[in-house]
């Protein structure tokens, strides 16, 4: 049984330029077990187990309050051949943020742009998470982006300006545990602005892990090299991976879909 998935795509990739069929590695990108995060259920040997079955090739741990080391993550993969990353949520002026290629949390963190200027330092990516989230809710729950910039709604072209997102280097367009509207909201807007996209299940349980994954152009083995593809735009967020029917988001706002059975022998 194959422990990561390599589906083929028969349209082209819009950033990297790659036509006709090509190998495509899927990782959840926002991920939380009870390892790191208080809210969540999902035991780290569950996740492996269950990121196996869905075909994954690897997940992000974006924990709440706890970045895990190298050791305790070989110790989890062992001998399963699935990757790993170490990665952080980020609760800022902004709203959260997926931090990728830092080490730990930093008191500065929690200004979206002092994060900014930390990433741009040490080479980390920033991934608005479920930026607009809550969109239409009233008062104090309403989308902090919108709320603060005093943008409405439906007013796309107005998030498009808010001046946070200049600070990101990704959007989180598919995100497992956001309504369908607010998600397409983040698509119009990525999609104004020409960023790259992700997709994330953002699981707290096995309940619907892989909802969400990006398709990233390249092999990371590490955040570092996870991180450097993010900020060159080499991810791509896919939806629905969890009930075999992939679809891709492009910063065209068009969906490629792809049929296929996770359960994938050698």
């Amino acid at each position: 049984m194959r422990n990561s998935l390599m589906l083929l795509q028969t349209t082209s990739n819009s950033h990297s330029g790659r036509r006709g069929f090509s190998p495509l590695l899927l990782l959840d990108l926002h991920v939380h077990t009870t390892r790191g995060s208080g809210d969540s259920s999902l035991r780290p040997e569950e996740l492996v187990e269950e990121a196996i079955r869905l075909g994954l090739a690897g997940v992000c741990l974006t924990e709440h309050t706890y970045s895990w080391t190298d050791d305790e993550i070989e110790r989890v993969v062992g001998e399963t051949g699935i990757r790993l990353f170490r990665a952080l949520e980020v609760e800022t002026d902004a709203g959260h943020a997926l931090v990728i290629g830092e080490n730990g949390y930093h008191s500065d963190m929690r200004n979206f742009a002092l994060l900014g200027e930390r990433a741009s330092k040490s080479g980390a990516a920033i991934v608005l998470a479920h930026p607009f989230r809550y969109l239409h809710a009233p008062g104090p729950q309403r989308c902090i982006l919108t709320a603060k910039a005093g943008v409405e709604p439906g007013d796309v072209k107005g998030a498009s300006e808010i001046s946070f997102l200049q600070h990101a280097h990704a959007l989180e367009v598919v995100n497992g545990a956001t309504p369908d509207t607010d998600n397409k909201f983040a698509l119009d807007v990525a999609t104004i602005l020409g960023y790259p996209s992700t997709g994330g299940s953002d699981a707290h349980s096995m309940h619907g892990l892989a909802s969400g994954v990006t398709e990233v152009d390249g092999d990371p083995r590490n955040p570092a090299e996870l991180a450097e593809i993010i900020r060159a735009g080499g991810v791509k967020a896919g939806v629905d991976l969890h009930v075999g029917r992939l679809r891709f988001m492009d910063t065209q706002g068009r969906e490629t879909i792809l049929d296929h059975d996770a359960q994938t022998s050698s």
